[in-house]
């Protein structure tokens, strides 16, 4: 049986890191997962370098074979030359851009909803590194990065992940648990991974607790209907829908792969269940799961052990260890 810690969604200090690390191998993590989200955009490059650093350390020092990748808000410029630097120096450390199989783990990087990131999956493009422009991407070229640059149209980078990458390497998929900052789309909203809650605006989507937080600000405890009311007045529906990636649900289904692991919906951690969203159980052994393992920030991580094919799911709130 192997056990592997599973951290994501770290917006707000680094530092927890390592404290989550500490509890998770306390609870018998013999291998750490980073699933996204462990880098977030600061005032410098510097800062958000630094900001990733702390958490790569953290993961270095605990000594626990550890895959890292990236999930909606990690820039090029900021994640992988720190990536990288951690990955030579450290043989604990393993950057998944790299290869994304190893063992019975198929890791999926990147995001199909970024906000300051610049890692994105899906299959429309092969994978590799792209510079933006006015007429789309175009394959990475250092000379037109400087002429860019040097002009003023420099609008950051784009590292693309396709997700059909993976399916030469998928040799048994009913022993196959997919890593990926993002789950897969759903048709049931009660319990679901994939269950968001957003504000909507011709201006573009923006996270529910967002918009619902500013009214509270300004309007104080108001009940669920002048909430909407309010939102709707300046421009905003806020609505729960299953958002989860139509694109992985089809691979999914195409390949047979039926255990998954994601962060990113953080209104959805620590939910669990299987393909008809029936909730599972902790610490029951399943041929199918899929699981948010939750949002670092809140003390939510968690387990996951993997026995002959079947997996099991312990939801973890560092709250319980730190009394």
């Amino acid at each position: 049986m192997k056990t592997y810690g599973i951290i994501s969604d770290v917006h707000a200090d680094p530092r927890i890191a390592e404290v989550a690390i500490g509890v998770l191998k306390h609870l018998g993590a013999e291998r750490l997962i980073l699933n996204g989200d462990i880098g977030e955009m600061q005032p410098s490059l510097e800062a958000s370098q630094a900001y990733i650093a702390t958490i790569l350390e953290s993961a270095a020092k605990s000594n626990l074979q550890t895959y890292v990748q990236p999930g909606s808000h990690e820039t090029v410029g900021f994640y992988l030359p720190v990536v990288e630097f951690f990955s030579e120096k450290f043989s604990n450390i393993t950057n998944v851009l790299e290869e994304q199989v190893h063992d019975e783990l198929i890791f999926l990087p990147g995001s199909d909803f970024v906000t300051t990131g610049e890692f994105r999956l899906g299959n429309e493009i092969p994978t590799g590194l792209y510079i933006p422009t006015e007429n789309g991407v175009v394959p990475y070229d250092q000379e037109l990065h400087q002429q860019f640059l040097e002009n003023g149209m420099f609008n950051g980078l784009v590292y693309f992940s396709n997700i059909e990458d993976v399916k030469p390497k998928v040799k048994d998929p009913e022993k196959s648990l997919v890593v990926c900052h993002v789950p897969r789309k759903f048709d049931k909203l009660e319990g679901a991974v994939d269950k968001a809650y957003f504000a909507e605006s011709d201006r573009g989507i923006l996270p529910g607790v967002i918009v619902e937080t500013m009214i509270r600000n300004q309007y104080g405890d108001v009940n669920y209907v002048d909430l909407r009311i309010i939102a709707a007045s300046n421009g905003f529906s806020l609505k729960e829908e299953n958002r989860g990636n139509e694109e992985l649900r089809d691979l999914f289904n195409e390949l047979g792969l039926r255990k998954a692991v994601n962060g990113h919906f953080h209104e959805s951690g620590h939910n669990a269940h299987d393909g008809n969203v029936v909730k599972v159980n902790e610490n029951e052994f399943v041929d199918e799961l899929y699981w948010n393992s939750g949002q670092l920030d809140t003390g939510h991580c968690g387990l996951i052990r993997v026995n002959d094919g079947k997996v099991a799911y312990q939801n973890v709130k560092l709250q319980d260890y730190l009394r």
